[in-house]
């Protein structure tokens, strides 16, 4: 009967928790207080608590066999999922997220290098393949990674909040001694498990639930910069606001640079023609002018509103016009060639573009423009 009421109010609360923390991450995405990615994997944890507590109620009272034959897989599910909401709330005091992601990536690694070697001793033991068997190297694996990410991530965060030759504050002090004091209680839990002894892992559960409402109380009722990480996207949306401010100068500096750089561009290309050489590139045009192909890019991106090679082919069809009034005689292969183009295509291809008709149709054009234009001037 104990066991029925500690299941029943583990599966509630941790259920409970799931809701409560989904809909307060759905309440605040309105006010672009965007959850972090510790958070979703949080309420991930309490659903899944909350599941397999509720679902050991079913199976112990639905007449089922399935946790008498796998009590320890039971209990080292339970120990992994038990300090996973806690290993959330110290990835968020870890600000770099180069570093997070490492951690993730390493201790999956380990958990998949854990299961192939449990996963191997076993079939090799038995003789046999079976889903029972996997289902115990999974859980061996799962509980044994999270307690040791449980130590790595004390140590880091021992090294970043602590200074050299200065006391911690007290809330500090007692973050970290809940760390190490979990940390110590998980392995202890496993190990206890393994020798057959059930009765530290009960109590490692049951005192795990305060503290689990403890760090739920203070998402819910504080907003938590750690957890959330969108408040600098709302405050972007207040005008004069600090952040507006800042981001409005960073914004003036940086289309400043990339004005200055399209400028730069423009007097390079008018200066030496180089748009009539075929194998221009971005790159050439960069080192000339001094800055990099990024910059290049963007800056034609922001002023002109068109990539590199349009911008160059717009130059190109502008001196091919040039030069076919200046040679009226001049046949489409010409103009081709010295304006710096690769072929006809290429030709007709940036006329239609950046004048709506062939080359042939432009000059045909032109030439009854002049010739009106001369009719009129010897009248």
């Amino acid at each position: 009967m104990t066991t029925f009421i500690f299941d029943l109010a583990a599966g509630v609360t941790y259920a409970t928790a799931a809701v409560l923390l989904f809909t307060k991450a759905r309440m605040k995405s309105v006010l672009y207080f965007f959850p972090t990615n510790p958070v979703k994997v949080l309420i991930g944890a309490f659903a899944a608590l909350g599941t397999i507590y509720l679902l050991r109620i079913i199976l112990t009272y639905g007449g089922f066999q399935v946790l008498s034959d796998t009590v320890r897989e039971d209990i080292f599910l339970r120990i992994a999922f038990t300090c996973l909401p806690v290993h959330c709330i110290a990835f968020t005091s870890i600000s770099s997220g180069i570093r997070r992601r490492f951690l993730v990536k390493t201790h999956l690694l380990v958990f998949a290098i854990l299961f192939a070697l449990f996963s191997l001793f076993s079939i090799w033991h038995s003789g046999r393949v079976s889903i029972l068997l996997l289902f115990s190297g999974m859980s061996h694996s799962l509980c044994i990674s999270l307690i040791s990410l449980g130590c790595v991530l004390f140590i880091i965060i021992e090294k970043m909040l602590s200074v050299p030759g200065k006391k911690s504050p007290a809330p500090i002090r007692s973050y970290k001694y809940l760390l190490v004091s979990l940390w110590v209680f998980s392995l202890m839990a496993y190990v206890c498990v393994v020798m057959d002894t059930f009765l530290p892992a009960r109590l490692f559960f049951l005192g795990c639930i305060p503290i689990h409402l403890l760090f739920l109380d203070t998402i819910l009722m504080k907003d938590t910069d750690l957890l959330y990480g969108g408040k600098w996207v709302q405050e972007t949306q207040i005008a004069n606001s600090k952040v507006w401010q800042d981001l409005e100068e960073a914004n003036k500096k940086i289309n400043g640079l990339y004005k200055e750089i399209y400028e730069r561009i423009k007097a390079y290309l008018e200066k030496e023609q180089c748009y009539r050489y075929p194998s221009i590139c971005r790159e050439e045009v960069a080192a000339a002018i001094g800055t990099n192909v990024t910059y290049v890019t963007r800056a034609l991106n922001e002023y002109a509103g068109m990539n590199f090679k349009q911008f160059i082919n717009s130059y190109r069809v502008t001196y091919a016009q040039e030069y076919y009034k200046q040679h009226p005689d001049a046949r489409l292969t010409e103009l081709c060639n010295e304006s710096g183009f690769q072929s006809l295509t290429a030709l007709n291809l940036a006329f239609r573009i950046n004048l709506g008709m062939t080359p042939g149709e432009w000059c045909r054009m032109q030439t009854k423009y002049e010739n009106r234009t001369g009719d009129r001037a010897w009248r």
